[in-house]
């Protein structure tokens, strides 16, 4: 009997490791925008953006709108907006690419302003954690942090693995775990991350494992210990950018 409850946490254990795994990574295809405003305009970027979202043309293009955050501290964009895609298949499709032709037919005087607003954009596509998790964080969230990697040569599966690792480790000492996101296609990026917290503090606040109990939990994870998880990070990786957001509503 106590073997087979035994086996039964296990099982348990197993499940909700898995569960939460689903909910931080997945095949859900996203659009993933970087933008710098030209000089002194950002506020106006902000106000395009909302007045954009507020006008019914992401409605009838059929698309979700944007998941936007804005720059706090860090790498050098004023505006990350993460667009909902599924697939290239199914946003690509005649009747979507038509839909969406229309909308932008229609709205094109609104939306022509805003492109002067902007001096650099560039766009990423990549796989990441199904749209009904990405909407849950966003909503219950308004303070992220953004993690931009890329790979160092032949080094992208084992930087995604590593990746997985670490929110064991997190998971582990009652820290909050990273959605995972995976190049698909576009910039150089190769994997981001992004932690939803609820505001700085909670952010900031130390995950309250001892440290004995965090370096046991770094071995569970796959680490030779809790200073590896920084060391064997940086022996994957060509280039990394990380950056502190808030939300745009």
């Amino acid at each position: 009997m106590l073997i087979r409850l035994i086996a039964l946490a296990v099982f348990a254990l197993s499940v909700a490791a898995s569960a939460q795994a689903s909910e931080r990574e997945g095949d859900y295809l996203y659009r993933v925008t970087t933008v710098r405003a030209d000089v002194g305009k950002l506020s106006d970027l902000l106000v395009w953006v909302a007045d954009m979202k507020a006008s019914g043309y992401f409605a009838e293009t059929g698309e979700h709108p944007p998941f936007v955050m804005r720059h706090s501290q860090g790498d050098q964009w004023d505006l990350l907006m993460i667009s909902p895609m599924e697939s290239m298949t199914a946003y690509h499709s005649k009747s979507a690419t038509k839909r969406r032709a229309k909308a932008r037919e229609k709205y094109a005087e609104k939306m022509a302003p805003g492109f002067a607003l902007i001096a650099f954009g560039e766009d990423h596509f990549a796989y990441g954690p199904p749209l009904v998790e990405l909407e849950r964080e966003f909503a219950e969230n308004g303070f992220f942090h953004i993690e931009m990697f890329e790979a160092a040569a032949g080094k992208a599966g084992e930087l995604v693995d590593q990746r997985r690792m670490e929110n064991a480790y997190l998971g582990a000492t009652g820290q909050t775990t990273n959605m995972i996101f995976r190049r698909a296609a576009g910039s150089d990026v190769d994997v981001f991350t992004i932690g939803f917290h609820e505001n700085l503090v909670a952010f900031a606040a130390p995950s309250g494992a001892s440290a004995e109990e965090a370096e046991t939990a770094a071995k569970e994870a796959g680490f030779k210990n809790r200073a590896d998880i920084s060391f064997y990070l940086r022996s994957l990786i060509s280039g990394h950018h990380d950056t502190l957001a808030v939300k745009v509503e």
